[in-house]
């Protein structure tokens, strides 16, 4: 009775940054915040990452999984250095 728990069944890796991004997006597909538009652009780049390793994939297929990615992380990029300047700004709120 006190043995751990296992899982009944294993959930891919993808399927779980899937899950993730689903609880972060609007039913519009939209986050509301900076912080909240990071993440969902963070965990986009990984699925685009996650979807370029899916096997069989042409060269063309894979390289657009990629471009995609370095899309979504350029978005990443620049929501992270819009949210450090305002945390630096003078009379911002500390954490």
């Amino acid at each position: 009775m006190n043995e751990p728990l296992e899982p009944t069944r294993r959930v891919s890796p993808r399927d779980q940054v899937a899950a993730l991004l689903g609880d972060l997006v609007h039913s519009d597909g939209t986050a509301s915040d900076p912080l909240d538009r990071a993440r969902v652009s963070g965990l986009r780049t990984v699925l685009c990452l996650l979807d370029a390793e899916e096997q069989p994939l042409t060269s063309g297929q894979r390289l657009a999984h990629l471009r995609k990615a370095r899309a979504h992380a350029r978005t990443t990029t620049f929501l992270t250095a819009y949210l450090l300047n305002d945390a630096t700004l003078p009379g911002s709120p500390d954490p």
